[in-house]
């Protein structure tokens, strides 16, 4: 029985709601996903904010992670797949009895993306200061020009 102001929806109509719902996400996150587009992949815990800059030789990446030692960040270079994790611990100890308020996220981080071009992983490096985690990424250097492959038997 249904209640009065109630609709009785069929599941065909559910289905085709629920495939014009799946469309319109397809068109509205279409434009993260293409070619060249940094895209979040996946993360576990809290994501830091992070920016990604490009100059001519490299990528820059510039990760907001205060409170942090460097000792307890990760950074991984995959191709064209950077993974950031880590972990920020607490920094207070004993005897608290209540919290008031809680902004900040603390635990295990990860944080993931898609680069717009394979990079030279073996050139990488990172510094942290100031609360930045800062990555340079060298970019691959291109063989300008055709290049002649010989052909053997």
């Amino acid at each position: 029985m249904l209640r009065e102001g109630l609709m009785k929806v069929s599941d065909d109509e559910l289905i085709k709601d629920f495939e014009r719902m799946r469309q319109h996400m397809r068109e509205k996150l279409g434009a993260l996903a293409r070619p060249g587009a940094a895209v979040v992949l996946s993360h576990r815990g809290w994501r830091p904010s992070l920016d990604l800059y490009e100059t001519n030789e490299e990528f820059i990446v510039l990760v907001d992670v205060p409170g942090i030692q460097p000792q307890d960040v990760e950074v991984v270079v995959d191709r064209d797949i950077l993974r950031i994790s880590g972990n920020r611990c607490r920094p207070l100890g004993q005897g608290i009895t209540r919290v008031l308020q809680m902004e900040i996220d603390f635990g295990p981080f990860s944080h993931a993306i898609r680069l717009p071009e394979q990079v030279s992983s073996e050139a990488a490096s990172s510094t942290y200061r100031d609360g930045f985690l800062t990555i340079r990424l060298p970019k691959r250097t291109r063989v300008s020009g055709p290049i002649n492959v010989t052909v053997s038997e």
